[in-house]
C-alpha cells in the first residue's frame, strides 16, 4: 500500500504534522510533498492531505487541489490558530472533507492548533478577524508553540490506524465504509 502525504503550510505548523505522520506511519512505500513545490502526480493508494485553515476553510491552494482528487482513500488533517476542540475547528476540517467525500473514501481526519501567521495579523488591521484583542493575544501566546509533540504523535497514530484498517478491509475484500 502506497501512501502519499500532500500538505500546504504557512507557518510551518502543518508541515510539522505532515512530517510526524510521514515518520510515524508504518508502510513500506510513502512519500511527502509540499504543495508549494507543485501538485504531485497522485499514484498512491491513500492520500493524506494537510492544510492550514482560514475563514472556516482550507487555504486557497489546498482547497483547489482537494477538488481534483478522485478515486482515492483520503485522510484530512489541518492546523488552525484557534481552539481545536470547538465547532469552528471541526468546520475547518469538515470543509476540506466536503471537497473530497463525493469522489473518494474518507478514512479519517485530524485537527490541531497551530500558530497564527504574523502576516495575517498584520494584514487584517482594525476590524478584521485577526485584529488583536487581549483575548486573542492571550490565545495566540498560548498556541504559538503548537502543534506539540503530543499532537504530532496523535496525528501519526490516527492515520497509522486508519491506514491499517483500510488495508485490512481490502485484504478481506470487504467494503471500506467512509467515515462520512
Amino acid at each position: 500500500m502506497k501512501v502519499q502525504i500532500v500538505y500546504s503550510s504557512l507557518t510551518g505548523c502543518t508541515q510539522r504534522v505532515a512530517n510526524a505522520i510521514f515518520n510515524g506511519i508504518d508502510v513500506e512505500e510513502k512519500s511527502i510533498h509540499n504543495l508549494k513545490d507543485g501538485a504531485p502526480a497522485l499514484d498512491g493508494d491513500i492520500i493524506l492531505l494537510g492544510y492550514w485553515g482560514i475563514s472556516g476553510d482550507p487555504n486557497d491552494e489546498m482547497k483547489e487541489f482537494l477538488q481534483t482528487i478522485r478515486g482515492k482513500a483520503v485522510g484530512i488533517f489541518c492546523t488552525l490558530g484557534y481552539y481545536c476542540d470547538t465547532a469552528y475547528a471541526h468546520q475547518v476540517l469538515e470543509s476540506g472533507e466536503n471537497l473530497v467525500k463525493d469522489h473518494n473514501d474518507v478514512i479519517g481526519g485530524f485537527v490541531c492548533n497551530g500558530a497564527v501567521a504574523q502576516n495575517l495579523i498584520d494584514a487584517q488591521g482594525k476590524g478584521g478577524v485577526h485584529t488583536p484583542t487581549e483575548q486573542k493575544e492571550l490565545r495566540w501566546e498560548m498556541i504559538k508553540n503548537h502543534p506539540t509533540a503530543a499532537e504530532c504523535a496523535l496525528a501519526a497514530e490516527r492515520f497509522n490506524e486508519r491506514i491499517k484498517m483500510y488495508a485490512r478491509s481490502k485484504e478481506l475484500n470487504i467494503p471500506f465504509i467512509s467515515i462520512l
